[in-house]
């Protein structure tokens, strides 16, 4: 009797469901494909829009990389028609390095087209740093040359002069500090720069008879900087 039961059952599902096809039933399942497609347009429209602004904002930020090495070129030259003493090979350096990074940049702006958006964006990022890094050290090389020119008016008993001097070279860092800001590596560095200027500054002020040595101090904390950066920029280029 069970048997019998189940069999009749399926027969009425059988039915119920010839009864629907034939009532309609065809028209509903075409209204639901015509809904799931409608549905699947529409996520592919978002993935699309998506996809582009994504790509124009990594295009967007290379345009911001290219102006950044094209402002740090023009404060190299500037820095070479200066020829201030002490700075000839770390200026040289700096110039080689940034033209191969220009370089490197356009050769990474143009796999971008191709690559997946994780890889495009990794890339994007690895290359503004860099760039970030080296806009820093040739600030930081402007300020040696401050200094520089600081100790040189000491020698010639221009405390004010030397004063003067001072302070641009602290403006100087706290531009390559912001500069460096979302990249902590050289926290500790630009720190100790920061107090050896403030030391210097104070010494000049209270014309102490340590002046020259805390100017030193300056140079030699600032070349400290630079020199990470540039062995840090020479690493990266080798990978």
């Amino acid at each position: 009797m069970a048997t019998i039961a189940l069999i009749l059952a399926v027969i009425s599902l059988a039915l119920a469901g010839i009864a629907y096809w034939r009532s309609g039933g065809q028209q509903d399942i075409q209204e639901l494909k015509r809904q799931l497609q409608g549905e699947m347009d529409v996520l592919r429209t978002k993935q699309k829009e998506i996809l582009e602004s994504t790509s124009q904002s990594i295009a967007s930020t290379y345009d911001r990389s290219r102006q950044r090495l094209a402002n740090t070129r023009e404060e190299l030259v500037k820095q070479e028609k200066a020829a201030i003493e002490g700075l000839e090979e770390q200026l040289k350096k700096a110039r080689k390095q940034l033209e191969a990074l220009g370089d490197k940049l356009e050769e990474y702006a143009i796999a971008a087209r191709e690559s997946t958006l994780e890889a495009a964006r990794s890339a994007e990022e690895a290359i503004s740093q860099r760039i970030r890094r080296i806009q820093a050290r040739v600030t930081l090389l402007q300020a040696k040359g401050k200094a520089s020119r600081a100790k040189k008016a000491e020698t010639d008993k221009d405390l004010e002069r030397a004063d003067r001097l001072l302070q641009e070279a602290m403006e100087l860092l706290r531009e390559a500090r912001e500069t460096l800001s979302g990249d902590p590596a050289y926290h500790q560095e630009l720190e100790t720069m920061k107090l050896a200027l403030q030391e210097a500054t104070a010494a000049v002020r209270a014309r102490t008879e340590d002046i020259r040595q805390r100017i030193d101090k300056v140079l030699t904390d600032t070349d400290t900087i630079i020199n990470s950066l540039e062995t840090d920029e020479t690493k990266a280029a080798e990978k």
